[in-house]
């Protein structure tokens, strides 16, 4: 968006947006990485970040996730950053394209458990968005969205664990990259803290344990049957209880798996398309229509069915990139269970809050949603782009919103082309952000 309007020599400023780095060098704004970036990323145009950090004090892109000292003032504070930068660039540029994310909006729900904690850092970014608003012009059309909802958990369904159960996953003993581990390194902590004894010693336990038959899968499952496990869960720290988990997929033997940690899609391991396929084209429209009737039947401790819905790819995704899809999607009942790739047991009842697919529009326009079939996030960005008179990216799924109209439409590809050669001949190649993806769980 923001290169289609530099392009059209409007002024962009963007804040904080995830991977955008390495950035884009824009002829008209400026870019301020967010999510993904390492801590000590550099901004576009360069000496933004010192002139910044002389005011304001240091930007950070990260806050100190699960911290125990004061976490309303640690979150607040990230978040003031977005804001304070809003007030600095406007300062410095007459812009057409505002844009600010706040990602601390997600990490709280998944890093707090006190619901007056958690409120009083939503009124804190909401007072934020206030200031970002007032910084408007008079005519200016403001645009306020989430990616996605928030919502009670009850469940983690370890999918890897069932196909294991059920013949189609094999596993072996290794160690798994976790996502806050992989936050902790884009944080620039080296890892050492306090509880790093007692993770390297489960994790040595652990391993001797296994060499002697007994995986931590077992051990888990025996707990259970004596109502020890979740004393054990509640009594060591959450790292620990990583590192006891040392059981992996083994891919190359495997028929399916959950390649990305906690996604909804199970691939199949396809001959001639994966290095060492175990599906023959031949098979895979049998093998896969068994395990999608398998997963669909699959019920929790309480009886209750799993998922809603069970899907071949094809009923999800079109496109050239088809082949780059799971082959099959999991559709979680009410988005009441994470699915997770752990190897231990298959079900652990585990409220919490995670993301949902509803989440929120709202606009100082009427954007005239239909109250019973809503709005997409894919309608967001034309939207946004009418609004700048930009045109409409000719591969969008989504549609125009509300009073706003699209005179042209043109591949944002074509558009961007310029950019993103700048920015991978000045500010690194893409594979460092595919590697931070990697390491997040993301990408394989």
């Amino acid at each position: 968006m923001f290169e289609a309007a530099d392009a059209n020599d409007q002024v962009s400023l963007v804040i904080n947006y995830p991977v955008t780095h390495p950035g884009s060098q824009l002829d008209n704004g400026a870019v301020v990485p967010g999510y993904l970036a390492p801590e000590d990323v550099e901004f576009s145009p360069p000496e933004i970040r010192k002139k910044y950090e002389a005011e304001y004090g240091q930007y950070e892109i990260y806050p100190a996730y699960g911290t125990d000292d004061n976490p309303v003032k640690e979150y607040t504070n990230v978040a003031r950053h977005r804001r304070d930068m809003a007030r600095f660039l406007d300062e410095r540029y007459d812009w057409d394209l505002l844009a600010v994310q706040f990602q601390v909006t997600d990490s709280i729900f998944h890093d707090l458990d006190d619901r007056d904690q958690i409120r009083q850092v939503l009124e804190n970014v909401d007072n934020f968005v206030g200031d970002i608003i007032d910084l408007k012009k008079d005519d200016a059309d403001v645009f306020i969205a989430s990616d996605h909802g928030m919502g009670d958990y009850e469940w983690t369904f370890y999918v890897n664990s069932w196909l294991a159960e059920n013949d189609y996953c094999e596993t072996t003993t290794g160690e798994e990259q976790y996502f806050r581990q992989a936050k902790d390194e884009l944080k620039g902590k080296n890892g050492s803290n306090e509880s790093s004894s007692i993770v390297s010693a489960v994790g040595t336990a652990a391993s001797a344990l296994s060499a002697v038959g007994l995986s931590p899968r077992r051990i888990h499952q025996g707990l259970g049957a004596v109502g020890l496990d979740k004393t054990v869960e509640r009594l060591l720290p959450e790292d620990a209880l990583v590192a006891a988990q040392n059981q992996v997929v083994d891919h190359e033997n495997s028929v399916a798996y959950q390649l990305l940690f906690n996604s909804l899609g199970i691939h199949l391991n396809v001959e001639g398309r994966e290095p060492n396929g175990q599906v023959s084209p031949e098979e895979y429209d049998d093998v896969r229509e068994e395990l999608i009737n398998e997963l669909s039947q699959v019920r929790d401790p309480d009886g209750n069915l799993v998922f809603d819905e069970v899907l071949p790819r094809e009923e999800v995704y079109e496109g050239s990139h088809l082949e780059d899809a799971p082959d099959i999607l999991l559709v979680p009942r009410d988005y009441q269970y994470d699915v997770s790739g752990s190897i231990v047991d298959t079900f652990r009842r585990y409220p919490h809050k995670n993301h949902k697919p509803k989440g929120i529009l709202i606009s100082n326009r009427d954007l005239d949603i239909d109250s019973e079939t809503g709005a997409s996030i894919y309608d967001v960005a034309p939207t946004v782009a009418a609004a700048l008179g930009l045109p409409v990216d000719t591969e969008t799924d989504g549609e125009v919103l509300g009073p706003f109209e699209a005179d042209e439409r043109v591949d944002w590809d074509e558009i961007a082309g310029e950019y993103r050669e700048v920015s991978d001949s000045e500010s690194g190649p893409t594979d460092d952000v595919e590697d931070r993806l990697a390491d997040l769980g993301y990408m394989e």
